[in-house]
């Protein structure tokens, strides 16, 4: 750029109030000046809740948001890109999400479906090294929150997990978790109530945060310290009429030693089963323990694809259409998971279903008590494919009874919230991360067209239609190499 057209520019940013909100959010203009891209023409819907804008204009230098709203006047000199009749929001958030280590075919996917963020639940020193590499540059991936390893009870059925069996354990695991940089420990759920609360001390002790599974023999009204829930896991159980005797009962079961997930199991049925002796007071009593203090993250996707029968979900042509994409070795982690899963009856896939249902009743409810909820898949899990399957969370969010603004907040605004980083992300407002998705139709109208990605930036690098379908093919082609990866697999048990 010129000198000509850097004065230009500098005029142009310090004139109004919208010049003046950029340039208090940048500090220093002159870094403004270089290299900046003008989207134009598009409606704006900037993830803070006002009203979307119209032919909006959103300016962006380097990884930053330089301004974003009405103006019409463009100083000559910088990269301008037409949007007219194309929707704008802020870059979405996966807060549930394994394998991103895949680094060529996993991360970008991510990005190129407009998911510039995610929530990694399963930190290894592969996910580690991944995330220094994107943040240098030296491949595409999404920002990244990584948890530590999986901190779980004995009868833990995945391989390298962090078992504790007594609270001094608990609390070491803690140590070993903040000193091995993860953001945030990971808990699961055969944890005893004991190891449960000697974490939740140890994590305040040392300010760290602790997320995961409400483990199964612990209710959620003692794991109000938990910084997010995941998979809407316990509620019923705790919610019943007859709690007391049920949490007895599962802490008085064995292992089996014969079956290591017979255990946990087991505890699904118990929590099915309570939907019977369901307390609507005793939900609101918890819920409004929960407002303001939890996250919760349903993971909708994953838990009713579970529900399905196997060979229903294998034999999905949307799943079969996205395959190509999945990386072989995952590919066949994923087909082991699902050959060890029984065919299921119409009438056990029906009895499933209902019992999706009144999980995403009692999220409704709970969403509407002011209990926050966060957007996350499990990507990376048995036929949940990264990026896809954000736009079918975000959907049935919306059946589940969130408006399409609520379901686009999840990903948005509160994931940033939820991880703390509401500053740097989650709006298209001056001073943000470049982090955009450009849609073909408005997601306000209608939650699925948040599919229909036309463009994405991330990090301020924007990638139109012509480089997404250029990255998808290097995806598939990727896709076809084996990848040495951790033999630890991705996932969470459903």
């Amino acid at each position: 750029m010129g000198e000509l057209a850097r004065r230009e520019v500098l005029s142009w940013l310090g004139k109004g109030a919208l010049g003046a909100a950029v340039l208090g959010a940048v500090g220093q203009p002159a870094s403004a000046a270089s290299g900046v891209t003008v989207l134009r023409g598009a409606t704006l819907i900037d993830g803070t809740g006002r009203a979307p804008v119209r032919d909006a204009t959103v300016v962006l230098a380097g990884d930053r948001v330089l301004a974003a709203g009405r103006h019409r006047e463009v100083p000559r000199g910088v990269r301008v890109i037409d949007l007219a009749g194309k929707y704008v929001i802020p870059g979405l958030w996966d807060m549930h999400t394994h394998a991103t280590y895949f680094e060529s075919t996993v991360a970008p996917l991510h990005v190129v479906q407009g998911v510039t963020g995610v929530r990694e639940m399963w930190g290894m020193p592969e996910t580690h090294d991944t995330r220094r590499r994107v943040e240098s540059g030296e491949i595409l991936g999404p920002r990244m929150v990584i948890a530590s390893p999986i901190v779980d009870g004995p009868a833990s059925i995945w391989p390298g997990t962090d078992v504790v069996r007594t609270p001094e354990e608990a609390r070491a695991a803690v140590r070993r978790a903040k000193d091995g940089g993860a953001d945030f420990v990971k808990v699961y759920s055969f944890l005893s109530p004991e190891c449960h609360a000697a974490i939740a001390d140890e994590a305040r002790r040392l300010r760290i945060p602790f997320s995961g599974h409400v483990p199964a023999r612990v209710p959620v009204q003692d794991a109000l310290s938990q910084h997010t829930h995941e998979h809407l896991y316990n509620l019923f159980t705790s919610t019943s009429d007859n709690a007391d005797a049920l949490y007895a009962q599962l802490r008085a079961m064995p292992d089996d030693p014969a079956d290591p997930n017979w255990w946990g199991r087991h505890a699904g049925r118990i929590e099915r089963a309570a939907v019977a002796t369901h307390s609507p007071a005793r939900a609101r009593r918890l819920f409004a323990a929960m407002a303001g203090r939890i996250w919760q993250s349903p993971t909708l996707f994953v838990e009713r694809n579970m529900s399905r029968s196997p060979e229903s979900i294998t034999n999905d042509p949307v799943a079969l259409e996205r395959m190509r994409y999945v990386p072989v070795d995952m590919r066949a982690q994923w087909q082991q998971i699902m050959s060890g899963r029984p065919t299921r009856s119409p009438e056990e896939v029906a009895e499933l279903r209902k019992f999706g249902d009144a999980r995403m009743r009692l999220l409704h409810q709970m969403h509407e008590a002011g209990v926050g909820v966060v957007a996350g898949t499990d990507a990376g899990f048995a036929y949940v494919f990264p990026g896809f399957s954000l736009h079918d969370e975000l959907a049935l969010l919306v059946q589940a009874g969130l408006t399409p603004e609520a379901a686009l907040r999840a990903a948005t605004l509160d994931a940033a919230r939820c991880l703390g980083l509401e500053h740097e992300t989650g709006t298209v407002t001056p001073g943000k991360q470049a982090d955009l998705v450009v849609l073909d139709a408005d997601p306000l109208r209608d939650i699925t067209n948040v599919a229909r990605v036309h463009a994405v930036v991330s990090r301020g690098r924007y990638l139109g239609p012509s480089d997404r379908a250029r990255i998808l093919r290097e995806i598939e082609t990727a896709a076809q190499e084996p990848v040495e990866v951790p033999p630890t697999p991705a996932g969470c048990v459903h």
